[in-house]
């Protein structure tokens, strides 16, 4: 009995120990934001897109986009602040053809993703990057020929969020 007590004890230290980190980090988020310091966005393709042979995709269609550092007229995503960002990228082709998208920092290969022809595979990819302020960040087809995107607003995006300033 005694022993059934203390496992009861310790469950409830840790419970209330997680509680208050949980508390603590959802208040350190909202003091990013009343400070300014929030960066999050969300872009989809809002129909089906071509690319062409080495270009940027321009998602068009902006869910989010928290501290204003995505710019749908060109594609392409500017870290406010020196930290590390979460940046994903989902990829779905026409059937016609076989896609390889590339994540870019600053015009360096960060990741490629690849979409097969013939069927509908989706693909996806999630970077934890170290960006210094002023990095770009874009997607932009790999090939050298052009890209057909499959999308109906839902399957093509690429999104970003400041995870912690340095």
């Amino acid at each position: 009995m005694v022993t059934l007590v203390l496992v009861f004890a310790l469950m409830l230290s840790c419970t209330d120990g997680l509680y208050i980190h949980t508390v603590q980090t959802f208040q350190d988020l909202r003091q990013q934001v009343q400070k300014g310091h929030a960066v999050a966005f969300t872009a989809i393709l809002s129909k089906h897109t071509v690319v062409s042979s080495k270009a940027i995709v321009k998602y068009d269609h902006i869910l989010s986009n928290v501290g204003g550092a995505y710019h749908p007229s060109t594609g392409i995503f500017t870290a406010p602040y020196k930290g590390i960002y979460s940046i994903s990228c989902s990829l779905l082709s026409e059937t016609s053809n076989g896609v390889n998208l590339q994540i870019t920092k600053n015009g360096a290969k960060m990741s490629i993703l690849y979409s097969a022809p013939s069927t509908y595979p989706h693909a996806g990819q999630t970077l934890q990057l170290l960006l210094n302020k002023g990095d770009k960040i874009w997607i932009q087809n790999y090939k050298a020929k052009e890209a057909k995107l499959h999308d109906y607003s839902a399957y093509n995006v690429f999104s970003g969020a400041l995870i912690t300033r340095l």
